[in-house]
């Protein structure tokens, strides 16, 4: 295994989670799991701290985004509407979420398959800043930490018990996540 990608499961690493939560949480479209779950293979357990700088970025984007929904809610609407697989009909169903859950709709969102930012840009409608923030880590962290353990646990085993080697892992892991995404944009798009 190159240097590079041992360095992943040290400073380096953390900082790539940390911005890569701030990005998803804004303007990116991948979500940060996919490092999560690449640094699990690479080093489990150590890797830990990179749930919590994922998370960590997640909820400073988040803070970002609904502030400027709450100064211009119309423009930041607008902004994140334009990332690439944003379909207004996910913009309804995270309102519909809030006018049922509540604050609770973020957490409930981290496994329906919208953004994040879509919660965050709609939240200032339903919610205050505080429960928003209160609320963002659980619901990011707690879908974070089961892709790195799961990831984690498995690699470890195939490991120890099956001697599978990095590289077969690394491709393996390649291939879920673009299965994953292939289904979901597909899902998105045609669905």
């Amino acid at each position: 295994m190159s240097g590079s990608l041992r360095s992943l499961a040290g400073r380096p690493g953390i900082l790539a989670a940390f911005l890569w939560g701030l990005a998803e949480a804004t303007f990116f479209f991948v979500i940060p799991d996919v490092l999560l779950s690449f640094v699990a293979i690479l080093d489990w357990p150590r890797t830990w701290k990179h749930v919590l700088a994922a998370t960590a970025g997640a909820l400073l984007g988040g803070a970002l985004l609904f502030h400027w929904a709450s100064v211009d809610s119309a423009a930041a609407h607008a902004a994140v509407s334009h990332v690439p697989f944003i379909r207004e009909r996910m913009f309804r169903k995270v309102s519909g979420g809030f006018r049922h859950e509540g604050w609770l709709a973020i957490l409930l969102g981290s496994f329906s398959g919208i953004p994040y930012k879509l919660y965050a840009v709609e939240a200032p409608k339903f919610t205050s800043p505080l429960e928003f923030l209160l609320a963002t880590p659980p619901a990011r962290a707690v879908r974070f930490l089961l892709v790195w353990a799961g990831f984690g646990t498995v690699a470890s085993w195939l490991r120890k018990c099956r001697a599978w080697p990095f590289c077969r892992l690394v491709k393996i892991h390649g291939a879920l996540w673009i299965a994953s995404y292939a289904f979901y944009w597909g899902h998105i798009l045609f669905g």
